[in-house]
């Protein structure tokens, strides 16, 4: 018989209110010998009665176990928690690299030296020798809706003093500021216009 079964009928006869030392002798085994049996196979005495006792051990082993497995799970989130972390900090890094590669850049300084300055002193004393000379002078573009005058420079002035309608002198003071001429050149040209509609009246 092994232990096994004798724990098996042990139990048994233990169910039914035996003695210790009788079931010993049931067994034909000393009470000592029945006992260490019964502590190997973890059964430890509570009130005289045998019960079936928690491997402590093996409960620790397990709360172990849980607890590493836990903590491996911790470490991993962790780990992952820091690998979006880096991955963030090297898109704003790259963010901000961009932006710095497209700042437009500050122009750079020329570099004069006395010999330039020299040179740019003759160019403009020569400006200042023919700046008066016509040749140089920028000819007047004329403007298609602009009046027409057929000479544009009056040597003789007259001044009078003459009353004109209100209306008709503020329609012509418009016309001045709009031409490139002045009142004198419009004004003396509308008269010899005028004369040369009415020339059988002069």
């Amino acid at each position: 018989m092994n232990s096994k079964d004798r724990i098996e009928l042990f139990l048994k006869y233990q169910n039914q209110n035996m003695s210790f030392e009788d079931i010993s002798k049931e067994l034909e085994i000393k009470p000592a010998t029945l006992r260490r049996s019964l502590n190997k196979s973890g059964y430890k005495s509570e009130k005289g009665i045998y019960v079936k006792s928690f491997d402590e051990s093996q409960l620790s082993f397990d709360s172990a176990d849980n607890t590493k497995k836990s903590s491996k799970s911790k470490l991993k989130t962790n780990d992952a928690k820091e690998k979006t972390k880096n991955k963030e900090t090297i898109k704003t890094k790259e963010k901000v690299n961009k932006k710095k590669s497209t700042m437009p850049k500050k122009d750079k300084k020329i570099n004069i030296n006395q010999d330039d300055i020299d040179k740019l002193c003759e160019v403009y004393d020569w400006y200042i020798e023919v700046k008066d000379n016509k040749i140089f002078r920028p000819k007047k573009v004329s403007n298609k809706k602009d009046i027409i005058l057929d000479n544009e420079e009056i040597s003789d002035l007259k001044s009078v003093n003459i009353r004109v309608d209100k209306q008709t002198w503020e329609d012509f003071d418009r016309l001045c500021s709009n031409s490139s001429y002045n009142k004198k050149e419009i004004l003396t040209q509308a008269l010899k216009d005028f004369m040369k509609a009415y020339k059988n009246l002069l």
